[in-house]
C-alpha cells in the first residue's frame, strides 16, 4: 500500500504522485473559492472543486485507490476557514446534497475509492467535491479566510 498526498492550502489543492504496480498515478485538484459571504442573510454558500486523479502505465494496466481528506483546522463535523482570530464553519461534501462529509474514514465521514483500467497510457478520473459554508454566522468579519487540508490517495 502506497500512500500520496496533496495539500490544500488556502482551498487550493497541489498534487503528487505515487506508484501502484507498473501504473502511476497523480492527483491534482482546483481550489474550492466561496467568493463573498453574507452572514447575515441566513443562508449557507455552496462551490465545488475538483480532485483529478491520473494514472499512466501501459493499456490495461489497474489501479486501486482511496482518497480521503484531512480535518484542517476544524474537525470532520465543523471544518474551518480562518483568517486571524476570526472563523467560518464550512465542509467538503462527497455528494451534491451535502450530506455525506469527505474525510478520513473516521468519526462518520466518508472516502471516495474507485480503481480503473487504463484504455491507453493515461486515464484522468475526477471527483466533484462540494462545499458549503453554514448560514447565520453572524459573528463573521470582512476578511480573507483560507483552510489547510491534505488529499491523500491510498494504494
Amino acid at each position: 500500500m502506497t500512500r500520496i498526498g496533496g495539500w490544500i492550502v488556502a482551498m487550493l489543492l497541489g498534487s503528487a504522485a505515487a506508484h501502484a504496480g507498473s501504473a502511476v498515478c497523480t492527483v491534482a485538484a482546483s481550489g474550492v473559492a466561496f467568493g463573498s459571504f453574507n452572514p447575515f442573510s441566513g443562508q449557507s454558500a455552496s462551490t465545488n472543486g475538483t480532485i483529478a486523479v491520473t494514472c499512466s502505465g501501459a493499456a490495461l494496466d489497474t489501479a486501486s485507490y482511496t482518497i480521503t481528506i484531512t480535518s484542517g483546522l476544524g474537525t470532520f463535523s465543523a471544518r474551518k476557514l480562518v483568517a486571524g482570530g476570526n472563523t467560518l464553519t464550512y465542509n467538503l461534501y462527497k455528494d451534491s446534497g451535502c450530506i455525506q462529509v469527505w474525510g478520513d474514514g473516521t468519526a462518520g465521514t466518508s472516502t471516495v475509492s474507485d480503481s480503473v483500467t487504463l484504455t491507453s497510457t493515461s486515464v484522468t478520473t475526477n471527483y466533484v467535491v462540494y462545499s458549503r459554508i453554514a448560514a447565520a454566522q453572524r459573528g463573521a468579519k470582512v476578511n480573507a479566510y483560507s483552510d489547510n487540508l491534505l488529499v491523500t490517495i491510498t494504494y
